[in-house]
């Protein structure tokens, strides 16, 4: 799948999201997954409903069979990176003592995880790692099954032979001590035994290499299994710290009206607070078609539920349960996320150029695709007679893309089928606030319905809490009423 993003570069785009975050909660166990994740990419959408479906599966498995999961992950840590190997076997290129090595640690390795999950994953096939027996004979000729590699005598009856030789002239070097002489003699024969060593080495390095040939497609079989193994028991452990919910996600064939999340958390600040003794409020959100704008005061969490919403349509486009309890939502090709922390300057341009800039970007990909677009106060910096009328430009204009828009603005007359505000200030605490840090603690998250016609006080209820001067606070109030009145 192609899903494009605003921030455009990836890091920007998960660094606003918060994925950050979620991708240094991860713990891979293998090195191909480590990579997995690291350069993770969108899914397609069938893979993306396997995804959902092996990790609910394995979420089970982790409840219910924890030591055979923790044996598992033990395995998975033991596994070799081989993927440049079988490279190698795949385009029938010889390999050496060390590749070997590595190779036959895989297939042992390989070959008891396999042994382990046919207990529980036999009727998945995405599990199901094939049978590496005949390439594990291959590599242990003696049947040892130990996790070192050696060019064993068995491969070739001639290495037998000069490798017995070796050992006689060696010892009988040792015993000539006296004799100069008689020990460079045999110091010229071991040399020439070596080289004869070394030349049969290479023909079963070449003859064992021409067998692996054979296997090019079972061994990438086997890698590509435990990559998928690794990453789903990495998502299901992350889904159970995080208390992370499958969402339902809508293919692009199925014209879903709304986005709906209910209890919609942020991980990363619900961690913050966490660590602090606070709990998190988790609040509920529907986005239609067209442009839903959010209005609310500062500190009311406009920003972290624009974020949260982008973090979430990503997570599940690229297979991850959501921070939600419940969500519905579509299968997309866009998502923009434009706010402050990413206003770059551009050639010496004003941050509402750049802001500006990006927002006709996001507008301009969707004409023609499917796409999420979230704004964070648009026009912030500009007076409130321009910035009101371009909000008002923005809601019209996307109104007619058919996308999911968000707009969060401060600005009245904003003019906007739907509309919602978060509820502010808790009424019946107000009387019970210590200091000004206490605010927060007193915040309403809860998104209502707005009919844009009540006049906001949040600001000036905040500094009559921070004890601003009488006069300055009656004065902006008597001003406020004048103005709902008018």
């Amino acid at each position: 799948m192609s899903l494009k993003t605003i921030p455009s570069k990836r890091e920007d785009f998960e660094r606003l999201t918060g994925f950050e975050y979620i991708k240094s909660r991860l713990n891979p166990k293998t090195h191909i997954g480590q990579r997995y994740f690291k350069h993770i990419q969108p899914l397609s959408y069938e893979h993306i409903i396997e995804h959902f479906d092996d990790t609910a599966f394995v979420i089970r498995l982790i409840e219910g069979e924890a030591k055979l999961i923790a044996d598992i992950e033990h395995d998975l840590e033991c596994i070799l990176d081989v993927s440049r190997t079988i490279e190698k076997i795949t385009n029938n290129e010889i390999l050496d003592e060390i590749e070997l090595f590595e190779l036959k640690n895989f297939v042992l390795v390989a070959q008891e995880i396999r042994n382990k999950t046919q207990q529980v994953f036999s009727s998945n096939e995405r599990f199901s790692l094939p049978d590496l027996e005949e390439v594990i004979n291959l590599l242990d000729p003696e049947r040892l099954r130990l996790p070192t590699f050696y060019i064993y005598d068995a491969y070739d009856e001639r290495l037998s032979q000069i490798r017995k030789q070796k050992r006689e002239l060696l010892q009988k070097k040792n015993a000539k001590d006296d004799n100069l002489k008689e020990r460079e003699s045999i110091e010229d024969v071991v040399l020439q035994l070596t080289e004869q060593e070394r030349s049969v080495e290479n023909e079963v390095l070449e003859r064992l290499s021409k067998k692996l040939w054979n296997f090019a497609d079972l061994l990438e079989e086997a890698l590509q299994k435990i990559r998928y193994l690794d990453i789903i028991l990495a998502k299901a452990k992350l889904s159970i710290e995080l208390e992370l919910s499958k969402p339902i996600l809508y293919s692009k064939d199925h014209e879903l009206q709304n986005i709906q999340i209910t209890g919609m958390f942020n991980p990363q600040l619900k961690d913050e607070l966490a660590k602090h003794g606070k709990s998190y409020q988790p609040v509920d959100v529907t986005i239609k078609r067209g442009v839903t704008v959010i209005v609310g005061a500062n500190m009311s969490g406009k920003s972290v539920v624009l974020r949260t919403v982008a973090l979430i349509q990503y997570m599940a486009l690229l297979g991850f349960f959501v921070p939600a309890k419940y969500a519905e939502l579509p299968f997309l090709e866009l998502i923009a996320l434009i706010t402050e922390d990413f206003q770059r300057p551009l050639s010496g341009l004003s941050s509402f150029a750049s802001e500006i800039t990006l927002i006709d970007s996001a507008y301009r990909n969707s004409q023609n695709t499917s796409a999420l677009i979230l704004i964070d106060e648009p026009a912030r910096t500009t007076n409130p007679y321009e910035g009101t009328a371009i909000v008002n430009a923005l809601v019209k204009c996307f109104e007619e893309t058919k996308s999911f828009v968000v707009i969060v603005t401060h600005f009245d007359d904003v003019e906007c089928r739907t509309r919602f505000r978060v509820k502010g200030l808790k009424e019946d605490a107000l009387k019970n606030i210590q200091s000004f840090n206490d605010i927060q603690e007193l915040m309403d998250y809860e998104l209502i319905p707005d009919d844009g016609k009540s006049v906001p006080k949040e600001a000036i209820r905040v500094m009559d809490l921070l004890g601003v001067s009488k006069d300055i606070v009656s004065q902006a109030l008597k001003l406020l009423d004048r103005h709902s009145e008018e």
